[in-house]
């Protein structure tokens, strides 16, 4: 009789790539803020480097049709090539309770790529956001058929993060990096 080999079948390796070093104070600093006021409403935020990371506060107004503020980082062709093959991005992030957006970027297109993450108020966690699950969304977050189903994660340019989806009121979300995992 034979003995059997067992083989034990591993998880495939991966590895993390920071695109967005938020726990740096200079790379923090070249974010800005847009808001609805763009379009009439009344919300308002503000971006500082705080807490060891980028703290991305205000208030959610539904007024005048309003409801969401956002924040993005500078264009930088850099993050495609660090981002390229991945699997899922991550944003690691002290969260309110509330519900946020990251959205990704080719500037050379009309679309972009969007996916929600529901934070815990008070926990430091890295929001895992697979890859396939990325939406391609037109410049007012409505579908955009011509675009690509799925994310090529290598053509990505800019990062933001937005909150919307009516939740009037304060919010504040500290990110310490937004990384890719290979």
């Amino acid at each position: 009789m034979q003995a059997e080999e067992t083989v034990l079948s591993k998880a495939p390796e991966t590895t993390d790539v920071v695109i967005a070093d938020l726990g740096v104070a200079g790379e923090a600093e070249e974010w800005t803020t847009m808001n609805d006021p763009v379009m009439g409403g009344r919300s308002t935020s503000e971006v500082a480097f705080d807490d060891g990371g980028l703290r991305f506060s205000g208030n959610i107004s539904l007024d005048n049709n309003g409801g969401f503020a956002s924040t993005r980082g500078p264009l930088d062709p850099d993050i495609g090539r660090k981002a390229a093959g991945a699997r899922s991005l991550g944003v690691r992030a002290e969260g309110d309770g509330k519900t946020y957006l990251l959205k990704v970027r080719d500037s050379d297109q009309p679309w972009s790529y969007v996916q929600r993450f529901a934070t815990e108020a008070g926990a430091v966690r890295t929001y895992a956001l697979p890859v396939d699950r990325f939406e391609p969304v037109g410049m007012r977050m409505d579908p955009a058929p011509d675009a690509p189903e799925t994310l090529d994660p290598s053509t990505i340019d800019q990062v933001a993060v937005y909150i919307l989806d009516k939740q009037q009121g304060p919010f504040q979300i500290i990110i310490d990096r937004i990384s890719a995992t290979i």
